[in-house]
């Protein structure tokens, strides 16, 4: 079964690598660890920016893109890793 482009990877395919890097910096420049959080933890909340910046740029707040995607979660790790990767 072939999964659809979400809105998330579809607003990525759009961005050029100089935008998406500059994201990754503006995710990267306002996290701030906390001891003892696990890997898991870090990429939920770096996910979870995305997700935010994307909403942002579309015009829409993150609960109503939230709404508007299948399965927000693994979307937003998928944009997550598309942006670290350097993908598309």
């Amino acid at each position: 079964m072939e999964r659809t482009p979400s809105i998330i990877s579809e607003w990525l395919g759009k961005k050029s690598k100089k935008d998406r890097i500059h994201i990754l910096d503006a995710m990267v420049s306002t996290f701030v660890p906390t001891a003892n959080l696990p890997i898991e933890g870090v990429l939920e909340i770096l996910a979870a920016r995305i997700l935010s910046v994307c909403a942002e740029d579309l015009g829409l707040t993150t609960v109503e893109l939230s709404g508007l995607l299948h399965e927000p979660r693994k979307d937003a790790l998928a944009g997550l890793i598309t942006v670290v990767r350097g993908d598309g």
